[in-house]
């Protein structure tokens, strides 16, 4: 018993002195905030436009908001942080222009409060979305005459100058009338579309959507959006109305309707062009880089050359490159390039009566290498004229070279070494009226093992012009509405083999093995 008094005793010395400790510790904490603020009446009661608009050196900002309306926002309940150039460094700004004085205001303030001890890793959003940050006791590069100026909505930090407006790379298009051709031609995507989050059982809320700002398989990527980085070139309408008229006649469709076509061609062509303009990189140096890859995943090579002649301009979210007057376009890496057809992808190809067909597969022990994608189509028949027809996508009004690869009888095995066939071609395309134009190419061509290699490049036709292109932008098919199996190609190439019996008995077979068929543009 006695133990247990001793205990209790004990017990409640150290809760008296444990709330001792908690009084001392909550006077010391009242001090400081008083210590800081001042006692009662030093707690900051101006707003931030009220200490703006004390600030004799701040006249100029104060204006600015009083004209753009933003002077009620900094008096609100909701915190802010405000960057305010000094008057001097306001100096040459056009009163009359609302929404250029709105815009440099936006790009001095954020939400919540920054203080200046802020690390300089953490990014600071100003109300346009912009990242910046502290470091070294400037705020995005510029010096802070004073800092951390309590507000009772926020904190005014006073600056030297202003900090420099950098666009995203659609607001330089947007706000410069001279790339208004450019600009037309985005916002020509531009729809309202249904947000089922956003919505209620009360409300409907539709927000913006641009497919070609939002897809990166089938558009250029978000441009506008400060998180992302991008590589632009920008055409003037100089320049985008001589890219048009040299790439156009390419993207002339075959249509009924002449109104429709015309729409067609143009936005294929309009996306040819931005499509060859968009990275998905900062290119800060050109001459760096031995080769680009635009959006779409083409391949540029030299980069120097490609942005040689532009002036360079740095956005907030990348790099401009202002191409005045002319373009530097590539076109048989951007959108006139080889048509590289896989024989064994399925979707493209059928056997003619009587054919067999199968997908064989090649690894690094294969006598033959080099076989594009690792595979190839063995076609074989029992019949004179067995053969595959291959549709083939994306044809344009160009002229091509028509090329069949075969692989080597090699590809399985010594014992193939003296195998060898005969093929012809029959090639397929719309013409001029809508009609198809049909070209053969009847003299048998023998396929052998070759001196060297295990590629035998054959060449079906030369110098093809097609009339008319048959081809399905990204905007097609980026539209949910619109399936593969809505696709026509109207461009066939047919490959037989044309053995007869008394080439049969001279060892030639009925089989032959098809790597890819390639549509090459002709060098004009």
């Amino acid at each position: 018993m006695i133990k247990t008094m001793k205990d209790t005793c004990l017990q409640c010395c150290r809760r008296a002195l444990l709330a001792a400790i908690c009084v001392c510790l909550l006077a010391s904490c009242t001090a400081d905030w008083n210590n800081h603020y001042g006692r009662d009446e030093s707690l900051p009661t101006a707003t931030l436009a009220q200490q703006i608009d004390a600030e004799e050196d701040l006249s100029v900002f104060m204006r600015m908001l009083e004209i753009t309306g933003m002077d009620s926002v900094l008096s609100s309940s909701q915190t802010y942080t405000v960057w305010a150039p000094v008057d001097a460094a306001l100096e040459g700004l056009d009163m009359n222009d609302v929404e250029s004085l709105r815009r440099v205001l936006r790009n001095h303030v954020a939400r919540y409060a920054s203080p200046s001890s802020t690390d300089a890793s953490q990014k600071i959003y100003m109300l346009n979305g912009k990242p910046m940050h502290f470091a070294e006791g400037r705020f995005s590069g510029i010096e802070l005459l004073k800092s951390d100026m309590p507000c009772k909505n926020g904190i005014l930090h006073k600056m030297a100058d202003q900090i420099p407006y950098k666009y995203n790379i659609l607001e330089y298009i947007s706000l410069h009338p001279e790339y208004s051709d450019l600009y037309d031609f985005i916002c020509r995507f531009d729809e309202k579309i249904y947000d089922a989050e956003l919505s209620s059982t009360y409300d409907s809320v539709f927000v913006n959507y641009n497919p070609l700002l939002q897809d990166l398989k089938y558009g250029i990527g978000a441009i506008g959006n400060e998180d992302s980085t991008y590589t632009m070139i920008l055409p003037d309408n100089a320049a985008w109305q001589a890219a048009y008229e040299r790439i156009s006649p390419y993207f002339r469709p075959y249509n009924k309707e002449t109104a429709l076509a015309d729409s067609i061609q143009k936005v294929q062509t309009s996306l040819a062009i931005v499509t060859g303009l968009t990275f998905r990189q900062v290119i800060v140096s050109p001459s760096a880089s031995d080769s680009l890859l635009t959006v779409t995943q083409k391949l540029i090579h030299g980069a120097g050359d490609y942005l040689n002649g532009y002036q360079a301009v740095e956005a907030s979210n990348g790099m401009i490159y202002l191409a005045n007057g002319h373009l530097n376009a590539n076109d048989s890496c951007v959108w006139n390039h080889v048509i590289n057809l896989e024989a064994e992808n399925m979707d493209y190809r059928q056997s003619l009566s009587g054919t067999n067909a199968y997908i064989r597969t090649t690894d690094m022990n294969s006598l033959v290498q080099n076989v594009s994608d690792a595979a190839y189509l063995e076609a074989s028949s029992g019949n004179v004229d067995g053969g595959i027809v291959f549709d083939i996508p994306n044809t344009l009004a160009a002229t091509y070279e028509v090329y069949v690869d075969f692989v080597s009888p090699l590809v399985d095995g010594e014992n193939m070494r003296e195998e060898k066939t005969k093929v012809v071609f029959q090639l397929k395309f719309m013409g001029e009226n809508g009609r198809l134009t049909i070209k053969n190419n009847n003299t048998a061509t023998e396929v052998a093992v070759p001196e060297k290699g295990g590629i035998v490049s054959v060449k079906a036709f030369s110098a093809v012009p097609f009339p008319v292109a048959d081809f399905y932008d990204n905007m097609w098919k980026l539209d949910k509405d619109n399936v593969g199996a809505d696709i026509a190609e109207t461009t066939t190439l047919q490959v037989k083999t044309k053995v007869s019996s008394t080439d049969a008995k001279k060892g030639y077979v009925r089989k032959c093995r098809i790597d890819r068929i390639r549509l090459v543009p002709s060098v004009k």
